[in-house]
């Protein structure tokens, strides 16, 4: 397959927000596109390597960076000078904004308005040259691929929409129950109570581990209440 730079959406059921999946090791350059923005707060969690230069049996600590950057041009700056590994990156910027990388395969924009997701969805599928899409045609809470140039197709075309960080509780137990008519169908007919309790206690142990693994470093936490 030819070489992209974005290799799939979706869209958040808020409907001002989205993720795309990005080589974020690779691709951090395109947080430039954000650099007249301010910010308000961010958190890096990075540890050093020096690569082949580093022995064997070094290991650095995982730490959570407390330097200040005004924009996102200041920090590119000063970590490119840098041999990190960065293992966590979220920035809230003062007029709403904010991006979260999900480590080596996505970013998750949050923006103020389904108009403004709209716009930098445009500029951000600009930047990588794939083609115009028609927004409206994408179906929240579906993962969508490229497939060739320009076309975005389902990744599972029978596939249910996920929960994301938007759902109420209600909303999920709902899914849930859905999830289990759909795919569970015949063991619900043969136990219906045991298959119930024991999805369901693996679906909110998973959506817990989601949850954890998402949300690593929160909003608002300080440097200090963090255990690295």
């Amino acid at each position: 397959m030819w070489n992209s730079l974005i290799g799939g959406i979706e869209l958040f059921s808020d409907k001002k927000s989205f993720s795309m999946d990005v080589d974020t090791k690779t691709n951090l350059w395109l947080l430039m596109h954000f650099k007249h923005l301010e910010i308000k707060s961010k958190t890096l969690v990075y540890q050093v390597n020096k690569g082949i230069r580093q022995r064997k049996n070094t290991v650095y600590p995982i730490r959570k960076m407390r330097k200040k950057f005004k924009n996102t041009s200041e920090l590119l700056e000063y970590i490119d000078l840098k041999p990190y590994d960065i293992y966590n990156l979220e920035i809230e910027f003062t007029n709403g904004w904010k991006i979260k990388q999900q480590p080596s395969v996505q970013f998750h924009f949050y923006t103020s308005s389904t108009k403004e997701r709209d716009e930098l969805i445009h500029k951000l599928i600009g930047i990588s040259g794939q083609g115009v899409i028609d927004i409206l045609s994408l179906e929240e809470n579906i993962s969508y691929y490229y497939k060739g140039v320009d076309k975005l197709v389902k990744v599972f075309e029978d596939k249910m929409p996920s929960p994301d960080e938007f759902w109420s509780e209600e909303r999920r137990e709902a899914w849930k129950k859905a999830y289990i008519a759909k795919h569970y169908k015949e063991e619900i007919e043969e136990d219906p109570e045991e298959t119930k309790d024991t999805f369901f206690s693996t679906m909110n142990s998973t959506l817990d581990t989601d949850i954890t693994e998402n949300d690593r470093v929160p909003w608002g936490i300080d440097s200090d209440d963090v255990p690295w």
